[in-house]
């Protein structure tokens, strides 16, 4: 009886001092679980191309001609096709690029231009904006939805072909332009998102290449846009 009474005193006492211990290893896990969560690499890819409606920034030149007046108007509307991807390093933020290109058209004839004799019965012409540069990513998600912000500097590469009665002429220049986006995006699935994406170009043009020599202007033409895009994207996480 004694020994019975003597070995439940050891127990109890050698609960006793072995409980804080306890506590102290089962207190450790959960701060390596913490500290290894804290390290996870976030090392995401992410595509997307979409188009949509673009708008011509600046003002349009008033040539007091109904006619021209009305066809300059309608280069300020045309459409966009745009393109970007970037790769995550950390979950809120990544390196990427963005490319996009605008296109803006305009057509009449039965006019005359200033200066220009003879009548322009068929008068055609195609302006083109395309932006390419590398950018700076940001984005925060939830479990149906992304936001994506991103803000670069690259090259805009300007042309303006032009019909005058079956006469072909061509104005280019290159120049450097700024490009922001805000893309909010439905993720279909684990791989696929839905969304609608909004970006601004700006750059501007002091002359222009025409048949090898270089016209300067009298003043800067606008080289910027507005865009609205429909877009699919394809991501790896």
């Amino acid at each position: 009886m004694k020994t019975t009474i003597i070995s439940i005193v050891f127990v109890a006492a050698t609960t006793l001092f072995c409980l804080p211990v306890l506590s102290q290893i089962t207190g450790a896990n959960p701060q390596h679980e913490v500290e290894y969560q804290e390290d996870i690499k976030y090392k995401d890819f992410r595509f997307a191309l979409g188009g949509g409606y673009a708008l011509r920034a600046g003002s349009v030149q008033k040539l007091n001609n109904k006619v021209l007046d009305d066809m300059s108007a309608k280069l300020r509307h045309g459409f966009t096709v745009d393109a970007d991807a970037q790769y995550f390093f950390k979950k809120s933020w990544g390196l990427g690029l963005n490319a996009n290109m605008g296109s803006f058209s305009t057509s009449g004839g039965n006019f005359k231009i200033p200066g220009v004799e003879g009548t322009v019965n068929d008068y055609k012409e195609t302006q083109r904006l395309i932006y390419i540069g590398p950018s700076f990513a940001s984005r925060m998600e939830s479990d149906k939805f992304i936001l994506l912000v991103t803000i670069g500097f690259g090259g805009v590469y300007y042309t303006d072909d032009m019909i005058i009665n079956g006469v072909e002429l061509n104005l280019n220049q290159t120049t450097f332009g700024t490009n922001i986006s805000i893309s909010g995006e439905y993720k279909l699935n684990n791989k696929m998102g839905l969304g609608l994406k909004v970006s601004s170009t700006a750059a501007s043009i002091d002359s222009m290449n025409f048949q090898g020599q270089k016209i300067e202007t009298e003043e800067k033409v606008s080289a910027s846009n507005f865009a609205a895009s429909v877009f699919l994207s394809f991501r790896s996480w």
